[in-house]
């Protein structure tokens, strides 16, 4: 089993899956797909509705934009350099997903469940990700997130040296342990909603103004 590191404290799973095992996929899914150990490279499966499933694969240079995925179950994958932008990932469970220097622009990605995810190098403007059970790490890396909304839980979720300009927290339902405390914070709206979430004293004093206004005090 493979970890990535999250801090000196925590770490993560990661997809597990054999490079020689995989096999080529060079024509679009089945409205209906059930995919294992397979290497998808550069394939362009743009605007489409589909359901299934993928486990042990590859996802590399593919352009999935405007496709809706619902319900869809993925397991031990990475998605490389891709393009998700205006997608949907409906009814989703994610178990050791990767998506890395990715376009993530307008993606809609409801998680049913997440466990052990990674967003990581991500650009993520007017995206929409929504929580309803996480059960392990949810970590985004240096993504940005301008006017994105989230949802729902995200008590194990990180987010390191991201950035939020615009971004909606209003309709988190559990922050509860969710570390932001290497994110820069400015910009955010419905902070309360982040209550119980992990932040440093620096960053308290940066937000104060827009905490306090959250909070219903007048700034005069």
């Amino acid at each position: 089993m493979k970890f990535r590191k999250i801090d000196e404290q925590r770490s993560m799973r990661r997809p597990l899956w054999e490079a020689d095992r995989l096999r080529p996929l060079d024509e679009q899914p089945d409205p209906d797909f059930e995919l294992s150990e397979r290497l998808v490279d550069g394939l362009e499966w743009t605007g489409a509705h589909a359901d299934g499933s993928l486990d042990q694969s590859l996802l590399r240079g593919v352009d999935l934009s405007g496709t809706a995925l619902a319900p869809f179950e993925v397991v031990d994958t990475a998605v490389e350099r891709s393009v998700l932008s205006n997608g949907r990932w409906e009814r989703t469970t994610a178990r050791r997903l990767e998506i890395t220097d990715s376009q993530l622009v307008g993606w809609q990605a409801q998680f049913s469940l997440a466990q052990d995810v990674y967003i990581g190098d991500c650009r993520a403007d007017f995206a929409g990700v929504s929580i309803g059970t996480a059960k392990g790490p949810l970590v985004f890396e240096r993504c940005r997130f301008m006017n994105a909304t989230f949802l729902g839980d995200f008590s194990k979720a990180v987010f390191i040296d991201c950035t939020f300009p615009g971004a909606d927290f209003s309709r988190v339902s559990n922050a509860k342990g969710c570390d932001l405390r290497r994110s820069d914070l400015s910009g955010i709206t419905g902070l309360m909603s982040l209550r119980g979430a992990l932040i440093t004293a620096d960053q308290a004093v940066a937000i104060a103004g827009e905490l306090a206004t959250a909070a219903g005090f007048k700034l005069a």
